[in-house]
């Protein structure tokens, strides 16, 4: 998972960009995360829990737009409007809003682009 941080410092606003296929995690980080340093740390210290789970446990934090998942090996990031039961379109058209919607990645990468967050907007 690659990614990239940068500040406009005209109107003090964060961008993030993120790998193809792991977009939904920069959605999920300015949007529930956001610059809240005492937020990032709380869930820094929250993956401490995750290490001692065992396999079939997980973790589950709702947010506002999007929820997170946290197992002993992985990081799941869903927004919540694919929870709603309705008809949405199926195809290839749409395979790039499922990337912006829905990612996962090993929860050691979870955790090093949590510190990499903290510490810029530190």
């Amino acid at each position: 998972m690659e990614y990239r941080f940068r500040k406009d410092t005209l109107n003090d606003t964060y961008r993030v960009d993120f790998s193809m296929g792991h977009e939904a995690f920069g959605s999920w980080l300015l949007s529930e995360l956001g610059a809240e340093k005492e937020h990032v740390s709380q869930l820094i210290e929250r993956l401490d829990e995750v290490k001692f789970l065992k396999s079939e446990q997980e973790i589950l934090m709702v947010g506002r737009d999007f929820s997170l998942t946290l197992t002993c090996d992985d990081a799941l990031i869903r927004a919540n409007s694919l929870n709603i039961d309705s008809e949405l379109p199926q195809g290839e058209d749409f395979s790039h809003y499922d990337d912006e919607s829905a990612s996962a990645c090993g929860i050691e990468d979870f955790e090093t682009m949590l510190l990499s967050w903290h510490a810029f907007i530190s």
